[in-house]
């Protein structure tokens, strides 16, 4: 098994929310969006489009403390923890 950044402890998955006007953005324009601080998007999740009159789209990723500050600098994104929702019983 290769040691990629979703295996590595320092590395997290968070759902990502990017809030953007203008033409719609695919996975590609995110990931390379996201790509440029250091977050890797999952290109199995997204982007979903939550709220169309704002732009409002959610992805999932991994990235580093590091890498999360520095999107978080962008204008319009904000992380949210991606948590495993188990059953109770």
């Amino acid at each position: 098994m290769t040691d990629t950044p979703a295996d590595s402890e320092s590395f997290r998955r968070y759902l990502v929310q990017i809030e953007r006007s203008g033409p719609p953005m695919g996975m590609r324009d995110i990931a390379r969006l996201l790509g440029k601080a250091g977050v890797e998007v999952d290109p199995s999740y997204g982007p979903i489009l939550v709220n169309p009159d704002l732009g409002r789209y959610v992805v999932r990723a991994t990235a580093s403390r590091e890498a999360r500050e520095a999107a978080e600098s962008l204008p319009g994104v904000q992380f949210f923890s991606d948590v495993t929702v188990k059953p109770t019983d």
